[in-house]
C-alpha cells in the first residue's frame, strides 16, 4: 500500500491535483456509464408499454371476445327458472317462448358392479395379464374389442387401459365413451348420443371384456336403456337427442323436469349493451395506441446524457429533475419494433372480414379511424348508423370481431389482414408478436403485468448491460491504477525535495 504524502514539504494541494488529473482519465469511465443508464431507462420503458400489450391482450381482449360481449341479443328465463337455462346466439329470434320439459333425456349406460380390483392403467395388456388382473384371447396376434357390433384391434404389448379408453372414444362408429375406475376396476360405458337405447359388447370367452362386463345379467352389470327428451315449445310436444339443443338461435339446456311449471323465455335486442362495450374496447385500444405512438414520437435530446454522480452533487434536486425527464426523452423514438407493431395493430382493424362470403369493415358499422393526427385512433362517426347496423345483423357484427379463422398455414393465419380471421383475434395476433419481440430484444415478460417482473438475461438488451458492467469493472481497476501512480509520483516528488532541504539545512 502506497503511503500518501499530502504536500506537507511541497505545500501544494496534492489530494486536488489527483483529483483533476483522473477527471480526463474517468471521461471514458463516465461515457459507459451513461451508456448503462440510458438502456436501463429504455429497458423500463419497454417493459411499461409491454405491461399495458399484455393486459390489453390478455385481460381486457379475452373479456371482451367473451360469448355474449358483443352478442346483440339476450334470453331471460321466468317462471320456473331452474328446469330450463337458456343463451341467445346474434341470429336468435327476438320474441317468446315457453318449455315445459315433460322429461330429461337419458344416455344409455352400463357399468361393472364388480370390477377387476385396484389396476394400474399404464401398465401394458401383457403386464396385467401375467398378473391376472386380465384375461383374454389373442385373435392373430392382437386383442379385439368389440362394442356396438364396431371392433377395433389392440396390441398387448404397447396398448394400456388408458389407451384402450381413449381408442374406444375415439370411435364414432361405437358411439360411447368408456371410463375405468382405477381403484375398483369397474368400467362403465355410456352412449354419446340419445337414439341409442342400449349398449351391445363382446362377453363371449377370450374377450377381455368379459371381465370387466361379464354377460348383460343385471347381477353381472348395471344398465340403463336410453331415451330422448320430451318438451313441450310453445304448446308443441317435441323429442330431442340431447338435453342441450337450439331452437330459432336459443341454446336451451333442460336441467330438471318441469313438474307442470313453465319457463317463459323472453329475446330481446341487447344493442344499448352492445354499444356500451365497443366504446370500452375502442378506450382502451386508443390508450395502447396512444401510448406507442407517444414515445415513437417522443423529441430526443441528445446533448442531455444522464448525470454522473460528480454532477448530481453540484446540482439541486429540481435541477436534477429537469435534466433527468430530457435524458429519458425519446430513448424509443422510431423503434422499429414498436413501429411495426403500431403499423399491424391498425391494418389489422382497418381490414375487412369476410363473413358468409360477404366483406365486412368497422366502416360498415359507422367507425372510423381520425384524422391523421390521431395516429389511427378509432372512432365512431355515427353512432345512430352504429346501433342501425348492429340491429340489422347482428350476426355479422358479432362475426366482425370474434370469427375464427380456418386458414390452417401458420404465417397467414396469423397475419394482421387475414380476411378470415375476427378482429379482436387479429389484434391478439400481432400483440403476441410485438410481446414476443420486446421480450427478445429487452427482456420483458410474455405473461407478467407487475413492474417488479425480472427482466430475462438472454435479451439483447441484458447481453450489452452485461457486457457495460464488465467493462464498467475493467475501468475501475485501471482507474485505481493510475490514481496510485499519481500519488507514488507525488509521493516520491515530496521525499525528494525534503530530502533536498535536509542538505541545504546542512550546508547552510
Amino acid at each position: 500500500m502506497v503511503t500518501r504524502i499530502t504536500g506537507f514539504t511541497s505545500g501544494l494541494d496534492i489530494d486536488s491535483l489527483v483529483k483533476d488529473l483522473m477527471k480526463a482519465k474517468r471521461a471514458p469511465l463516465d461515457k459507459l456509464t451513461q451508456q448503462k443508464t440510458t438502456l436501463e431507462w429504455q429497458r423500463e420503458q419497454y417493459r411499461d408499454l409491454n405491461i399495458k400489450m399484455i393486459d390489453l391482450r390478455n385481460n381486457k381482449l379475452f373479456n371482451y371476445g367473451l360469448e355474449g360481449s358483443l352478442n346483440a341479443k339476450q334470453v331471460s328465463v321466468s317462471g320456473n327458472s331452474s328446469a330450463v337455462s337458456a343463451k341467445a346466439s346474434s341470429s336468435a329470434v327476438t320474441g317468446a317462448m315457453t318449455i315445459e320439459v315433460t322429461e330429461l333425456g337419458v344416455n344409455a349406460s352400463v357399468a361393472s358392479k364388480t370390477g377387476v380390483g385396484q389396476v394400474d392403467k399404464t401398465k401394458t395388456l401383457a403386464e396385467l395379464k401375467t398378473a391376472g388382473v386380465l384375461d383374454y384371447t389373442l385373435d392373430s396376434g392382437k386383442v379385439n374389442i368389440t362394442i356396438n357390433n364396431k371392433t377395433i384391434q389392440l396390441d398387448e404389448n404397447t396398448d394400456t387401459l388408458n389407451s384402450m379408453v381413449a381408442k374406444i372414444n375415439a370411435n364414432k362408429e361405437m358411439n360411447v365413451t368408456a371410463y375405468i375406475d382405477a381403484a375398483s376396476g369397474k368400467l362403465s360405458l355410456t352412449s354419446k348420443t340419445m337414439e341409442a337405447t342400449t349398449i351391445t359388447w363382446d362377453s363371449s370367452t377370450g374377450s377381455l371384456l368379459k371381465k370387466f362386463l361379464p354377460s348383460t345379467l343385471p347381477a353381472d352389470v348395471d344398465t340403463r336403456s336410453g331415451s330422448t327428451a320430451k318438451v313441450v315449445i310453445n304448446g308443441i310436444a317435441v323429442e330431442r337427442n340431447s338435453n342441450t339443443f337450439t331452437e330459432d338461435g336459443v341454446e336451451i339446456t333442460l336441467n330438471a323436469k318441469s313438474n307442470g311449471a313453465v319457463s317463459n323465455l323472453s329475446i330481446k335486442s341487447n344493442t344499448d349493451s352492445i354499444v356500451d362495450s365497443l366504446k370500452s374496447f375502442i378506450k382502451d385500444y386508443n390508450d395502447l395506441l396512444e401510448s406507442v405512438n407517444n414515445k415513437l414520437n417522443e423529441e430526443r435530446y441528445r446533448t442531455y446524457a444522464p448525470l454522473t454522480t460528480a454532477q448530481k452533487e453540484e446540482m439541486k434536486d429540481d435541477e436534477i429533475k429537469l435534466w433527468e425527464e430530457k435524458a429519458r426523452s425519446g430513448l424509443l423514438r422510431r423503434d422499429p419494433t414498436l413501429t411495426t407493431m403500431v403499423d399491424n395493430l391498425r391494418l389489422s382493424m382497418m381490414t375487412s372480414v369476410t363473413i358468409d362470403g360477404k366483406s365486412v369493415n368497422l366502416a360498415s358499422f359507422g367507425i372510423e379511424t381520425g384524422d391523421w393526427q390521431q395516429r389511427g385512433k378509432l372512432v365512431i362517426k355515427d353512432e345512430a348508423k352504429l346501433r342501425a347496423a348492429i340491429e340489422a345483423d347482428p350476426n355479422a357484427f358479432e362475426k366482425l370481431f370474434i370469427q375464427q379463422t380456418k386458414e390452417t398455414d401458420p404465417a397467414k393465419k396469423t397475419s394482421a389482414t387475414n380476411p378470415d380471421s375476427g378482429l379482436f383475434n387479429r389484434l391478439s395476433n400481432v400483440l403476441m408478436t410485438g410481446i414476443e419481440s420486446l421480450s427478445s430484444k429487452a427482456g420483458t415478460s410474455k405473461v407478467s403485468t407487475s413492474k417488479d417482473a425480472a427482466f430475462l438475461e438472454s435479451s439483447l438488451i441484458s447481453e450489452q448491460l452485461r457486457t457495460l458492467s464488465t467493462r464498467i469493472s475493467d475501468f475501475n481497476v485501471r482507474m485505481d491504477r493510475w490514481e496510485t501512480s499519481y500519488y507514488k509520483q507525488f509521493t516520491a516528488m515530496e521525499k525528494a525535495m525534503n530530502r533536498y532541504q535536509a542538505q541545504s539545512g546542512l550546508f547552510s
